[in-house]
């Protein structure tokens, strides 16, 4: 291989194996806070409130910083979408529908409530028929590209546990909708990650299953079939 395709699969590996991290942590934690707690729906969530979502898993997160509304968590103006196109920063909030944080490691991290009760419904399935709201992480923390898909990642948080978006759940989920921010459509591996004009909040199941992010280089990966480029 050249040395760019050495120094692209290095990277490549550094970032699998930060989301792996993060989601093992992550889970561990939310364990922690059902125990402590009960089920996210008994956290007093509101749509308002997606601290709470920071609040409960802290003790076990250990975060150097929670960021609250005008704080700037995140150095970048702008995030991208896999397919190229600019979005709003959202890990320096706006207002109180989403909260912040710095991780130990740098690793950023944002919340968002879907649904204070936890049963907004993605797709068919325990899971995905109660889902509370998302984390998404930032695996380098801020030092680019700042895109879905490559170093930004989404986790549906629902009321049993915390699912990496994009797991073969997600393609129980059909439906177009209106709203493709919210759309599940747009959370499966398929539509949501591996076409290069998807959002790439799809992505997340995939590097951490099958450790590799190779969606980037060849477009005929499945869960049931092909699982690498070469």
């Amino acid at each position: 291989m050249t040395l760019p395709t050495l120094i692209q699969k290095h990277q490549e590996k550094a970032k699998v194996t930060a989301l792996k991290k993060f989601y093992s942590t992550i889970s561990q934690a939310f364990q922690f806070a059902v125990m402590e707690h009960g089920t996210p729906d008994q956290w007093g969530m509101t749509l308002d409130s997606s601290e709470i979502l920071l609040k409960y898993i802290q003790p076990q997160m250990k975060f150097l910083k929670i960021c609250t509304v005008g704080e700037k968590c995140h150095p970048a103006e702008k995030l991208f979408l896999r397919k190229g196109t600019v979005f709003n920063n959202l890990f320096n909030p706006k207002n109180k529908q989403r909260f912040s944080a710095v991780l130990p490691d740098g690793m950023i991290m944002n919340t968002y409530i879907q649904n204070p009760d936890c049963n907004a419904v993605y797709a068919s399935g325990k899971y995905l028929e109660n889902v509370c709201g998302e984390y998404i992480v930032d695996v380098n923390g801020g030092k680019g590209p700042n895109k879905y898909g490559d170093d930004l990642f989404i986790f549906t948080v629902t009321k049993y546990g915390i699912i990496p978006n994009g797991a073969q759940i997600f393609e129980n989920n059909t439906s177009d909708g209106s709203n493709p921010r919210y759309n599940p459509k747009y959370y499966r591996f398929d539509s949501g990650c591996l076409s290069s004009e998807a959002e790439g909040w799809g992505c997340s199941a995939w590097v951490i299953y099958n450790e590799n992010m190779d969606y980037w280089h060849c477009d005929d990966l499945s869960w049931d079939g092909k699982k690498k480029c070469k």
